[in-house]
C-alpha cells in the first residue's frame, strides 16, 4: 500500500512540474492567477473604501474616469474601483493629486479599456499634437495599482501610440493585458512592479525612465525591432529594468533584439528568463551611437529557450556571475535609492516571503506559472 501511495505521488509530482515547466512552451497561453489577490489586499485596510464602475448596469457610475474623478483631492486612505465587466471606450487619468487608488476588474479577459490615439494626432484645440500624452490610462498618483484589466490602444503598429503611462512614484500592476504597437507601455518614472502581466508590442513597446520589475510576465514581440528602450540619464541612479522569470516570446517570423539604449546609460537585465528563437543572437541594440556600447548596461542571467546564444551577443553585454546576478534581485533591486526597503517594498517582499520565496520565487509554492 505504501509503495501505491508513493507511485501516485510520484506521478503527481512530474505532472506539476511539466506544468511549470510549460512555459517553454511558444504556444502556451497567459492567464490570470487569482492567489495573487493576496498581495493587492495588503494594501488595503478596514477603511479601504469601495466604488462600483458598470457600462451596463446598476452600479455608482457607468465610467470609470467619472469615478476617479468623484475621489477627493489629496484623498490619504485607499479607494478600490471595481470595474464591472464590459467595454470600456474611455481614457482614464489618475491625477497626481489622487493617491491610493486602486483600479481592480474581475476578469482581465471581460474588463477592457480601449481607446485609440497616437502621438502625432492634434488635440481637440487643434493646437499641439498628442506627443508623449496619448496613452489610454495615466497614472499620476502615488500607491497606484492596478489589477486584472486589459488596457489597449488600437492603434498601431505605428507611430507611437501608447496603451499605458504611469509617472508614480511607486505603481503596481498584478494580472494585467496591456496589448499596443509602438511605446505600449511607458514607465515614465518612479518604482514599478509588474507581476503576471501580459504585454505585448512592437518597437520600444517597453520604455522610460523608471526602476522597474516584470515577474513572471509574458512578454510578446509583434515586429522585429526592439523590445525595451529604458532611458537611464545617469550612471549612479538606482534605475533600469529587470525581467525576472519571464517569458519572451516572439510572432512567427519577427527577429527582434532584447533592447536599446533610448539614453545612454540604459540598464535593463533578464534574469532566469525564457527566450524566444525570434530574438537576434546579437541580442542588443546601440540606437547607432558606438558611445552608448559604454554605458548601457545590458545583462543575462541564466537565459533558457532557443533565443539564447552567449557567444554571438554584442560584446558590450554581460552573462551574470551568481555573485553579480544577486544585486538585481527584486529584493535588492528595488531598493529606494539603491538601499532602503520602505514600506511599499516591504509589503511585496512579504507577500513572496509567506510562500517561502527568499532570494528566489520557487513557482511550485506561488501558483505563478504558466498553464
Amino acid at each position: 500500500m505504501a509503495s501505491r501511495i508513493f507511485r501516485l505521488v510520484l506521478i503527481l509530482s512530474l505532472l506539476e512540474a511539466s506544468t511549470i515547466f510549460a512555459a517553454g512552451d511558444n504556444n502556451t497561453p497567459w492567464q490570470a492567477d487569482g492567489k495573487l489577490a493576496g498581495l493587492v489586499k495588503l494594501f488595503e485596510t478596514a477603511k479601504t473604501r469601495q466604488i462600483t464602475v458598470d457600462a451596463n448596469g446598476p452600479a455608482d457610475f457607468n465610467s470609470i474616469q467619472k469615478a476617479v474623478n468623484s475621489i477627493p483631492n489629496d484623498n490619504n486612505k485607499r479607494v478600490v474601483v471595481l470595474i464591472k465587466p464590459g467595454f470600456y471606450k474611455e481614457r482614464v487619468q489618475i491625477p497626481q493629486n489622487k493617491p491610493f487608488i486602486t483600479l481592480r476588474g474581475t476578469d482581465p479577459y471581460k474588463t477592457i479599456i480601449s481607446y485609440n490615439l497616437n502621438a502625432q494626432m492634434m488635440r481637440p484645440d487643434g493646437l499641439r499634437t498628442y506627443g508623449a500624452d496619448c496613452a489610454t490610462l495615466r497614472a499620476w498618483g502615488s500607491e497606484f495599482i492596478m489589477e486584472n484589466l486589459t488596457v489597449e490602444n488600437t492603434y498601431g503598429p505605428h507611430p507611437q501610440a501608447q496603451t499605458v503611462k504611469i509617472v508614480s512614484d511607486t505603481a503596481l500592476v498584478v494580472n494585467c493585458r496591456l496589448l499596443g504597437g509602438q511605446d505600449t507601455l511607458m514607465t515614465h518614472s518612479g518604482r514599478h512592479y509588474y507581476l503576471n502581466c501580459y504585454i505585448e508590442g512592437g518597437t520600444d513597446f517597453i520604455y522610460g525612465h523608471a526602476q522597474a520589475v516584470f515577474e513572471n510576465c509574458l512578454i510578446r514581440s509583434k515586429e522585429s525591432s526592439h523590445i525595451t528602450a529604458h532611458a537611464g540619464t545617469e550612471p549612479n541612479l538606482p534605475t533600469g529594468y529587470v525581467f525576472y522569470n519571464c517569458r519572451i516570446l516572439t510572432n512567427d517570423g519577427v527577429m527582434t533584439d532584447l533592447g536599446r539604449p533610448w539614453r545612454p546609460y540604459a540598464k535593463v537585465v533578464y534574469y532566469n528568463c525564457w527566450l524566444d528563437k525570434g530574438v537576434k543572437p546579437e541580442g542588443w541594440d546601440n540606437w547607432r551611437d558606438p558611445n552608448r556600447e559604454k554605458t548601457a548596461f545590458y545583462a543575462e542571467y541564466k537565459s533558457s529557450g532557443p533565443g539564447v546564444n552567449p557567444a554571438a551577443r554584442v560584446k558590450w553585454s554581460h552573462q551574470l556571475t551568481d555573485k553579480e546576478a544577486k544585486k538585481f534581485l527584486p529584493k535588492n533591486f528595488m531598493k529606494v535609492d539603491g538601499k532602503t526597503t520602505d514600506k511599499w517594498l516591504r509589503k511585496i517582499l512579504d507577500f513572496r516571503k509567506s510562500f517561502g520565496c527568499n532570494d528566489s520565487l520557487d513557482k511550485s509554492k506561488t501558483g505563478l506559472k504558466s498553464k
